[in-house]
């Protein structure tokens, strides 16, 4: 239950992977080319429009089917499948952004939590407090150790890396991280709501020409 004072001198820099703060974590997934950025996760297009909000293609609303049809010289049957094929990407592309969004909203918060460990540790580094913690030696196992007048700490940088920094550079890296986080999560929020406009034209553009094609049946067995 208890580690040595040497041991515990040993650990004392990955101790902030504790209990007390929440597991220094630094958004390990969305460290994933450098250190102190954060990658924009991007949108999946089927046709790149800088118009629209990440370049998701916009559906066109299909008011006279009949002009549509001729227009493309093409059947109701082959309107419809060109309708569910673009129906169905942009159900595919939900998927993916619904995820990104889940994911970004679960880096924040361990961003912030690892920022404010980071907080706490410097304003204790400038005394002789001794502050003692818990870190992490395996899933469930915990060790104690004491920490006076730290001047650096290890984050994980994802891929079983951690490095060593200044609290400066802590500092610095982690609140470009977590605004970084901060305007991708608002990015794909507004994709997303671009995007269901273009779901809900898409299923009224399919009903439409499927309702045409039956009225123009019932039409010809009239007649």
């Amino acid at each position: 239950g208890t580690v040595s004072r040497p041991t515990a001198r040993i650990f004392s820099r990955i101790s902030l992977l504790s209990r007390l703060v929440l597991l220094l974590l630094v958004a390990t997934a969305a460290l994933s080319s450098a250190p102190g950025t954060v990658s924009r996760p991007k949108a999946m297009s089927i046709n790149e429009d800088a118009a629209t909000p990440g370049g998701i293609p916009q559906a066109e609303f299909i008011e006279d089917v009949a002009a549509h049809l001729s227009k493309g010289s093409i059947t109701h049957d082959e309107a419809i499948t060109q309708l569910q094929d673009l129906y169905s990407k942009y159900k595919f592309i939900d998927v993916r952004l619904v995820t990104s969004k889940n994911n970004l909203k679960g880096k924040i918060p361990e961003i912030k939590k690892t920022l404010e460990a980071v907080q706490f540790l410097r304003s204790k580094a400038s005394s002789e407090e001794v502050v003692t913690t818990h870190f992490e030696l395996a899933s469930n196992v915990l060790a104690a150790a004491n920490i006076s007048q730290a001047e650096h700490v290890c984050l994980w940088l994802g891929a079983n890396v951690m490095m060593e920094f200044t609290f400066d550079e802590a500092e610095t890296l982690l609140s470009k991280n977590l605004k970084t986080a901060g305007e991708n999560l608002a990015m794909v929020e507004t994709q997303l709501a671009f995007l269901r406009d273009q779901i809900t034209t898409s299923e009224v553009n399919i009903a439409r020409v499927y309702n045409h094609e039956v009225r123009l049946r019932q039409s010809a067995k009239a007649s």
